[in-house]
């Protein structure tokens, strides 16, 4: 099809749409320049003219809403990406402002303990934010080693769990939404 070059902006589904062969009717017709229509033409070549007039336009109002639409449909999927962290930014502004009025205590040696549990408290703060937005853990001792959840870096002989099984945990690995986003770092069984 020699037109597909003139649209090449034009979508490929819309390609075949019917309407497409009638604008590259109407433009070999530009192209070639219309025959002057004299009082003695025919009423059905002016209203085949007229036709292929209202067609392009439409042909022209389809191309045009379709390209607001991309341009939309872009302007949409940055707002998403700028603002995706929003909820879970939002839900940690509060664990923050918990870990500032820890800071802003003079710390006691005499109660180290109600310092510690505050600290505890703000563990599970967090903890319950990451939940919230679809973040756990990974539970990993004692669990069969699993590439696709585990890094192992270290290995020990142990005759007390079978043969590649997690026996330590270095670093605790995450989920969002069942989605790894962090693999735990563990060590692992051998016989």
């Amino acid at each position: 099809m020699e037109h597909a070059n003139k649209h090449s902006d034009i979508p490929s589904d819309l390609e075949d749409h019917p309407l497409m062969q009638e604008v590259a009717d109407f433009e070999d017709f530009e192209e070639e320049g219309p025959e002057p229509v004299s009082d003695n033409d025919s009423p059905d070549l002016r209203s085949e003219l007229e036709l292929l007039r209202v067609r392009n336009e439409q042909l022209m109002r389809i191309a045009a809403d379709f390209e607001n639409y991309k341009r939309r449909q872009e302007r949409e999927r940055e707002e998403l990406s700028k603002f995706a962290g929003q909820q879970l930014i939002t839900g940690l502004l509060p664990v923050l402002d918990n870990f500032e009025r820890a800071l802003q205590t003079e710390p006691n040696p005499e109660d180290v303990s109600n310092f510690t549990e505050g600290i505890r408290m703000i563990h599970r703060q967090f903890l319950d934010v990451l939940t919230k937005t679809g973040v756990s853990p990974i539970e990993a001792m004692g669990q069969p080693f699993n590439p696709e959840f585990h890094e192992a870096i270290m290995s020990e002989a142990n005759d007390e769990v079978p043969d590649e099984t997690v026996i330590g945990e270095f670093q605790r690995g995450y989920v969002m939404h069942g989605r790894l986003l962090r693999p735990a770092v563990v060590k692992v069984s051998k016989a």
